[in-house]
Protein backbone atom coordinates (compact mmCIF):
# COMPACT_ATOMS: atom_id res chain seq x y z
CA UNK A 1 0.00 0.00 0.00
CA UNK A 2 1.47 3.29 -1.03
CA UNK A 3 1.72 6.10 1.92
CA UNK A 4 0.16 8.96 0.59
CA UNK A 5 1.73 12.58 0.36
CA UNK A 6 1.00 14.73 3.35
CA UNK A 7 1.17 18.86 3.05
CA UNK A 8 3.21 18.29 6.78
CA UNK A 9 5.83 16.22 5.06
CA UNK A 10 6.33 18.34 2.42
CA UNK A 11 7.14 21.23 4.43
CA UNK A 12 9.43 19.03 6.24
CA UNK A 13 11.32 18.34 2.98
CA UNK A 14 10.97 21.90 1.96
CA UNK A 15 12.77 23.19 5.11
CA UNK A 16 15.43 20.42 4.96
CA UNK A 17 16.16 21.54 1.79
CA UNK A 18 16.14 24.77 2.51
CA UNK A 19 18.41 24.30 5.59
CA UNK A 20 20.94 22.18 3.05
CA UNK A 21 21.05 24.97 0.73
CA UNK A 22 21.71 27.63 3.76
CA UNK A 23 24.97 25.88 4.81
CA UNK A 24 26.09 25.46 1.33
CA UNK A 25 25.86 29.41 0.85
CA UNK A 26 26.33 30.59 4.03
CA UNK A 27 30.36 30.86 3.79
CA UNK A 28 30.15 32.05 0.44
CA UNK A 29 27.61 34.81 2.07
CA UNK A 30 30.02 35.60 5.01
CA UNK A 31 33.23 36.05 2.38
CA UNK A 32 30.76 38.53 0.09
CA UNK A 33 30.07 40.64 3.39
CA UNK A 34 33.71 40.44 4.29
CA UNK A 35 34.47 41.73 1.15
CA UNK A 36 32.12 44.14 0.76
CA UNK A 37 33.56 45.98 4.01
CA UNK A 38 34.12 49.36 3.88
CA UNK A 39 37.01 51.53 4.64
CA UNK A 40 36.73 53.75 7.33
CA UNK A 41 37.00 57.36 5.82
CA UNK A 42 40.81 58.53 5.49
CA UNK A 43 43.05 60.70 7.60
CA UNK A 44 44.05 62.93 4.87
CA UNK A 45 43.89 63.59 1.08
CA UNK A 46 46.46 60.67 -0.40
CA UNK A 47 46.52 57.43 1.15
CA UNK A 48 48.60 54.58 0.13
CA UNK A 49 48.35 51.39 2.30
CA UNK A 50 49.71 48.97 -0.42
CA UNK A 51 52.84 50.90 -0.58
CA UNK A 52 52.73 51.43 -4.12
CA UNK A 53 54.08 55.27 -4.36
CA UNK A 54 57.09 56.50 -2.40
CA UNK A 55 56.17 58.57 0.88
CA UNK A 56 57.87 61.59 -0.76
CA UNK A 57 55.45 61.55 -3.65
CA UNK A 58 52.13 60.60 -1.68
CA UNK A 59 53.07 63.45 0.54
CA UNK A 60 53.27 65.78 -2.15
CA UNK A 61 49.72 64.46 -3.96
CA UNK A 62 48.50 65.18 -0.10
CA UNK A 63 49.67 68.41 0.29
CA UNK A 64 48.19 68.93 -3.43
CA UNK A 65 44.87 68.48 -2.93
CA UNK A 66 44.74 69.82 0.42
CA UNK A 67 45.83 73.31 -1.28
CA UNK A 68 42.99 72.30 -3.95
CA UNK A 69 39.99 72.10 -1.62
CA UNK A 70 41.16 74.86 0.58
CA UNK A 71 41.53 77.10 -2.53
CA UNK A 72 38.46 75.50 -4.81
CA UNK A 73 35.92 73.85 -2.23
CA UNK A 74 36.31 70.76 -4.34
CA UNK A 75 37.40 67.73 -2.34
CA UNK A 76 39.86 65.70 -4.70
CA UNK A 77 41.13 62.35 -2.48
CA UNK A 78 43.01 59.72 -4.04
CA UNK A 79 43.16 56.03 -2.30
CA UNK A 80 45.23 53.29 -3.05
CA UNK A 81 44.71 49.69 -1.37
CA UNK A 82 45.81 46.06 -2.04
CA UNK A 83 42.23 44.65 -3.43
CA UNK A 84 38.71 44.83 -3.56
CA UNK A 85 38.06 41.61 -2.50
CA UNK A 86 34.67 39.53 -3.70
CA UNK A 87 33.13 42.99 -4.63
CA UNK A 88 33.11 44.39 -8.39
CA UNK A 89 35.73 47.44 -9.09
CA UNK A 90 32.56 49.54 -9.77
CA UNK A 91 30.40 48.45 -6.95
CA UNK A 92 33.36 48.98 -4.06
CA UNK A 93 34.22 52.28 -5.43
CA UNK A 94 30.50 53.48 -5.24
CA UNK A 95 29.91 52.28 -1.94
CA UNK A 96 33.06 54.34 -0.74
CA UNK A 97 32.28 57.34 -2.67
CA UNK A 98 28.77 57.15 -0.87
CA UNK A 99 30.12 56.10 2.70
CA UNK A 100 32.79 58.67 2.89
CA UNK A 101 30.39 61.87 1.45
CA UNK A 102 33.10 62.86 -0.63
CA UNK A 103 32.48 66.59 -1.98
CA UNK A 104 30.27 69.16 -0.61
CA UNK A 105 26.42 68.75 -0.03
CA UNK A 106 24.50 69.78 -2.36
CA UNK A 107 26.87 70.21 -4.74
CA UNK A 108 28.11 66.84 -5.01
CA UNK A 109 31.76 68.00 -6.38
CA UNK A 110 33.31 65.34 -5.72
CA UNK A 111 36.06 62.98 -6.94
CA UNK A 112 38.46 59.75 -6.14
CA UNK A 113 40.82 58.11 -7.65
CA UNK A 114 41.08 54.71 -6.54
CA UNK A 115 43.97 51.88 -7.43
CA UNK A 116 44.13 48.75 -6.30
CA UNK A 117 47.77 47.08 -6.31
CA UNK A 118 47.09 43.27 -5.94
CA UNK A 119 43.93 43.51 -8.86
CA UNK A 120 45.85 45.71 -10.71
CA UNK A 121 42.74 48.24 -11.02
CA UNK A 122 41.82 51.55 -11.06
CA UNK A 123 38.84 53.72 -11.28
CA UNK A 124 37.95 57.26 -11.25
CA UNK A 125 34.80 57.65 -9.24
CA UNK A 126 33.06 61.30 -10.23
CA UNK A 127 30.36 63.03 -7.98
CA UNK A 128 27.21 63.95 -10.11
CA UNK A 129 28.58 68.06 -9.79
CA UNK A 130 31.52 66.91 -11.56
CA UNK A 131 30.08 64.74 -14.24
CA UNK A 132 29.72 67.41 -17.29
CA UNK A 133 33.45 68.68 -16.35
CA UNK A 134 35.20 64.98 -15.77
CA UNK A 135 33.30 63.02 -18.33
CA UNK A 136 33.54 59.53 -18.98
CA UNK A 137 35.66 59.98 -21.59
CA UNK A 138 38.46 62.28 -19.99
CA UNK A 139 38.21 60.41 -17.36
CA UNK A 140 39.04 56.92 -19.51
CA UNK A 141 41.57 58.96 -21.33
CA UNK A 142 43.57 59.52 -17.98
CA UNK A 143 43.70 56.40 -17.51
CA UNK A 144 44.39 54.75 -20.68
CA UNK A 145 46.82 57.77 -21.84
CA UNK A 146 48.64 58.77 -18.66
CA UNK A 147 48.09 56.32 -15.63
CA UNK A 148 48.28 52.98 -17.34
CA UNK A 149 50.85 53.63 -19.33
CA UNK A 150 53.69 55.15 -16.54
CA UNK A 151 52.76 52.21 -14.36
CA UNK A 152 53.63 49.74 -17.11
CA UNK A 153 56.72 51.58 -17.22
CA UNK A 154 57.71 50.84 -14.13
CA UNK A 155 57.11 54.61 -12.98
CA UNK A 156 54.16 54.58 -10.57
CA UNK A 157 55.74 57.38 -8.79
CA UNK A 158 55.28 59.27 -12.32
CA UNK A 159 51.90 58.13 -13.05
CA UNK A 160 49.73 59.03 -10.27
CA UNK A 161 51.53 62.57 -10.03
CA UNK A 162 50.85 62.94 -14.07
CA UNK A 163 47.37 61.60 -13.19
CA UNK A 164 46.21 63.51 -10.52
CA UNK A 165 47.57 66.77 -12.37
CA UNK A 166 45.39 66.16 -15.40
CA UNK A 167 42.64 65.93 -13.04
CA UNK A 168 43.23 68.93 -10.94
CA UNK A 169 43.97 70.46 -14.40
CA UNK A 170 40.70 69.62 -15.74
CA UNK A 171 38.02 70.67 -12.74
CA UNK A 172 39.79 73.84 -12.64
CA UNK A 173 38.45 74.51 -16.21
CA UNK A 174 42.23 73.72 -18.14
CA UNK A 175 42.34 71.62 -21.31
CA UNK A 176 42.60 68.05 -20.88
CA UNK A 177 45.88 67.31 -20.73
CA UNK A 178 47.53 65.05 -23.58
CA UNK A 179 50.04 62.19 -22.13
CA UNK A 180 53.06 64.25 -23.51
CA UNK A 181 52.41 67.09 -21.51
CA UNK A 182 51.99 65.30 -18.04
CA UNK A 183 53.96 62.25 -17.68
CA UNK A 184 56.96 63.37 -17.55
CA UNK A 185 58.12 63.16 -13.78
CA UNK A 186 61.43 65.61 -14.67
CA UNK A 187 58.90 68.13 -15.02
CA UNK A 188 58.23 69.78 -11.94
CA UNK A 189 53.82 69.69 -11.58
CA UNK A 190 52.29 72.52 -9.92
CA UNK A 191 52.58 72.51 -6.34
CA UNK A 192 55.54 70.24 -6.18
CA UNK A 193 58.25 72.26 -4.01
CA UNK A 194 61.60 71.96 -5.97
CA UNK A 195 64.22 70.05 -4.38
CA UNK A 196 66.67 72.55 -3.61
CA UNK A 197 64.52 74.18 -1.08
CA UNK A 198 63.36 70.85 0.53
CA UNK A 199 67.38 70.65 1.50
CA UNK A 200 67.73 74.19 2.50
CA UNK A 201 64.51 73.55 4.52
CA UNK A 202 66.54 69.74 6.13
CA UNK A 203 69.65 72.35 6.44
CA UNK A 204 67.91 75.53 8.60
CA UNK A 205 65.60 72.47 10.49
CA UNK A 206 69.12 70.66 12.07
CA UNK A 207 70.34 73.60 12.94
CA UNK A 208 67.05 74.40 14.80
CA UNK A 209 67.41 71.21 16.16
CA UNK A 210 71.01 71.74 17.41
CA UNK A 211 70.48 75.59 18.93
CA UNK A 212 66.56 74.46 20.17
CA UNK A 213 65.11 71.23 19.96
CA UNK A 214 61.89 72.01 21.26
CA UNK A 215 61.01 74.80 18.93
CA UNK A 216 62.48 72.48 16.13
CA UNK A 217 60.03 69.30 17.21
CA UNK A 218 57.01 71.48 17.60
CA UNK A 219 57.17 72.59 13.95
CA UNK A 220 57.94 69.40 13.01
CA UNK A 221 54.85 68.13 14.65
CA UNK A 222 52.68 70.96 13.92
CA UNK A 223 53.79 70.31 9.56
CA UNK A 224 53.39 66.67 9.92
CA UNK A 225 49.83 67.11 11.31
CA UNK A 226 48.76 69.19 8.55
CA UNK A 227 48.78 72.42 10.86
CA UNK A 228 45.50 71.35 12.88
CA UNK A 229 43.34 71.41 10.54
CA UNK A 230 40.54 69.70 8.82
CA UNK A 231 41.64 66.07 8.00
CA UNK A 232 45.08 66.49 9.92
CA UNK A 233 46.50 62.95 10.74
CA UNK A 234 45.22 61.01 13.69
CA UNK A 235 41.37 62.61 13.70
CA UNK A 236 40.18 59.19 12.57
CA UNK A 237 39.32 60.32 8.69
CA UNK A 238 37.28 63.06 7.86
CA UNK A 239 34.36 63.29 5.72
CA UNK A 240 32.74 65.54 3.76
CA UNK A 241 28.78 66.24 2.77
CA UNK A 242 28.30 64.65 -0.02
CA UNK A 243 28.88 61.33 -1.64
CA UNK A 244 26.01 60.89 -4.40
CA UNK A 245 27.72 59.31 -7.97
CA UNK A 246 25.47 58.09 -10.88
CA UNK A 247 28.19 55.98 -11.38
CA UNK A 248 30.15 59.03 -13.57
CA UNK A 249 33.85 58.14 -14.25
CA UNK A 250 35.87 55.24 -15.19
CA UNK A 251 37.91 52.24 -14.86
CA UNK A 252 40.82 50.53 -16.14
CA UNK A 253 43.68 47.74 -15.42
CA UNK A 254 47.43 47.23 -16.28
Amino acid sequence: MRRRFSPRSGRGVFLASALCLACGFFPAAVQAVQGARIPPPPARWATDEAGFISPAVRAEIDFRLESFERETGRQVLLYISRTTGDVPLEDFAARVFGAWKVGRKGMEDGLVLFLFADDRAVRIEVGYGLEGVVTDAIAGRVIQNILIPGIRRGDPDGAVRAAVTALLETISGKPAAEPGETESADKPAEGEIPAVFLIIAGVLFLILLITNPRLALFLLYTLLSGGGGRGGGGGGGFRGGGGRSGGGGASGRW
